[in-house]
């Protein structure tokens, strides 16, 4: 796995072949920071699900000027904390060791671009999205970029529009705005 654009364009990180977590395909992670405008103005991000962090990561590389990651399996977090020190962005990023639903809670203010790619079928996505908007964790103007298993259903809050969706493989990009 490697990072597909900006400053870091090229860079190899490390990834879990087996485990928990899933690793995004170059070709996903491509499609989905194509679909996106330039990140340069979207200064707090958020990888709520984060595993080896190849997505904030992504981020950081492309303009975003911080990036919290939030992981809750040891081995992935250990990979994301490696991939950011290799990378030397520590001061630009900050790695929480936390179940999503409990690091949540404590994160401290909204952010510009939030990433959603939690495990698929596991109602997760309807949770972070509720959860986001119940704290006023996201910003206005806020992208939210979700990967999804192509069935996979979830509820769009309204104060969220449908941007733009892409089908890649078996993985559904979905782009949402928030309305003012």
């Amino acid at each position: 796995m490697r990072v597909i654009g900006g400053r870091f364009k090229s860079r190899r990180l490390k990834f879990m072949k087996e485990g928990p977590t899933r690793s995004t395909k170059d070709r996903v992670k491509e499609t989905l920071f194509n679909m996106l405008p330039p990140l340069g103005d979207r200064h707090r991000a958020l990888d709520l699900f984060a595993g080896s962090g190849a997505l904030g990561i992504e981020a950081v590389s492309r303009g975003t000027s911080h990036c919290d990651f939030i992981e809750s399996d040891h081995d992935a977090f250990v990979m994301l904390e490696e991939n950011v020190k290799t990378l030397g962005i520590e001061n630009e990023c900050h790695i929480i060791d936390a179940a999503s639903e409990d690091a949540i809670h404590a994160l401290p203010e909204p952010y510009d671009f939030v990433i959603l790619d939690p495990p698929y079928g596991r109602g997760l996505i309807d949770w972070a999205l509720e959860a986001l908007e119940e704290k006023g964790l996201m910003a206005k103007d806020a992208l939210v970029a979700i990967l999804s298993g192509k069935r996979e259903q979830f509820d769009i809050p309204p104060t969220l529009d449908v941007n733009k969706t892409r089908d890649v493989g078996v993985t559904r990009i979905t782009i949402l705005k928030r309305s003012g």
